[in-house]
């Protein structure tokens, strides 16, 4: 169960809470926004407590309010990110909150990315963009389609998603594709910000319709490295035999 902390819905919080998942994760909150309500509930209800962070400050004060794992998201990560890359940002964050455990998040798809990011600290991975270039998402086809043809320089950091939306992140930019809808706007988000209305229910309505040029697509820079659409447990059992391949055989012989 996945909640972002600025915009929390008290009833869909506490109906997650009956529900007693094992899991709860946390991101984005406001600044100054209290933590430990939230995770104090959510460790009542018997679940673990994720706290996605792009920075160390954010880090630590998750830890301080009883956060169990500390996601640290790089830049190269789709939709709402910070600004520091993944490989800066994860040492980072390992060392200002060890020993509570560590996922790094952004830029990784692949076995290698697995590999990379525990030699920096982290204890495992958390993907998104390769999961949305998986058989059981609920994206539309030819936005799976969009990810597997991206060469990964096609994102861009933009608040026009969020203009178009009419929603305020704090503290974030957004990572989407850059098709159609972006450059009509880039350098125009005043007047995006004038049209907001009728620019979302374009939105929508090229979303139904699985229009991958007039409707935001948020994806990350990773999506350079996914050529197919597979099974979600077939992409994790063949990134972690990747890493597995790359750490007993590969790395070794840097060392002997």
């Amino acid at each position: 169960m996945n909640f972002l902390l600025f915009r929390i819905d008290e009833e869909c919080f506490s109906a997650a809470l009956t529900i007693r998942p094992e899991v709860i994760a946390f991101a984005w909150p406001r600044g100054g926004q209290a933590l430990k309500p939230y995770i104090d509930r959510a460790h009542d209800a018997g679940a673990k407590v994720t706290f996605m962070v792009s920075d160390a400050a954010g880090a630590r004060a998750a830890v301080e309010a009883g956060a169990d794992v500390i996601v640290a998201q790089g830049t190269e990560g789709g939709g709402h990110v910070g600004w520091m890359g993944s490989v800066a940002l994860t040492p980072i964050v390992v060392d200002a909150v060890a020993p509570v455990p560590v996922l790094s998040a952004g830029g990784i798809a692949d076995g290698r990315g697995l590999a990379a990011a525990l030699a920096l600290g982290a204890d495992g991975v958390l993907l998104g963009t390769r999961f949305l270039a998986s058989e059981e998402s609920s994206l539309h086809e030819n936005y799976k389609k969009a990810i597997v043809r991206s060469d990964g320089h096609d994102t861009v950091l933009t608040e026009i998603p969020d203009i178009a939306a009419d929603m305020v992140w704090p503290g974030a930019m957004s990572r989407a594709h850059r098709n159609r809808f972006i450059e009509r706007w880039a350098g125009r988000e005043w007047a995006l910000r004038q049209h907001q209305s009728e620019a979302l229910a374009a939105v929508q309505a090229a979303r139904r319709a699985g229009d991958t040029e007039e409707a935001p697509l948020s994806f990350g820079q990773d999506a350079g490295l996914i050529r197919d659409i597979l099974p979600a447990g077939e992409i994790v059992r063949r990134i972690v035999a990747d890493a597995e391949r790359l750490l007993s055989q590969g790395l070794p012989r840097l060392v002997r």
